[in-house]
């Protein structure tokens, strides 16, 4: 048997589900992916810097320079890019969430009132 949802204003039953899912999943996932390229490319920048450094260092002063400067390029690009993934993934989870537990889920076509359906527990 299925549930009628009507409105909690004017009683009609001419009620339709809001969907704020896509907005919310763009919004966080840019939002987000953008936090996690800019703290993975810092974060690889350092570390490749370092790396490339101490493998450059078998090849004298010259291979420390050549070493840290590649090592920063590739650490940057490369962790960069995997925290922009990440960051994107776990913003649109987010934003899901957000739209199930914040936003009002339901309007009346007939008075264009908007409402969060209130679960009865039996």
């Amino acid at each position: 048997m299925e549930n009628t949802i009507l409105c909690p204003k004017c009683g009609s039953s001419e009620v339709e589900k809001r969907d704020h899912d896509q907005h919310l999943k763009k919004a966080s996932g840019i939002l987000l992916g953008s936090a996690g390229v800019a703290a993975g490319t810092v974060g690889g920048a350092a570390t490749g810097a370092s790396t490339g450094a101490a493998i450059g260092a078998v090849a004298g002063p010259l291979g420390v320079i050549v070493g840290g400067t590649v090592g920063t390029f590739i650490g940057g690009i490369s962790v960069g890019i995997t925290g922009g993934f990440l960051g994107n993934y776990f913003g649109k989870k987010a934003g899901v969430v957000i739209d199930k537990n914040i936003f009002l889920d339901y309007k009346c076509s007939k008075c264009n009132y908007r409402f969060k359906q209130k679960i009865e527990k039996s």
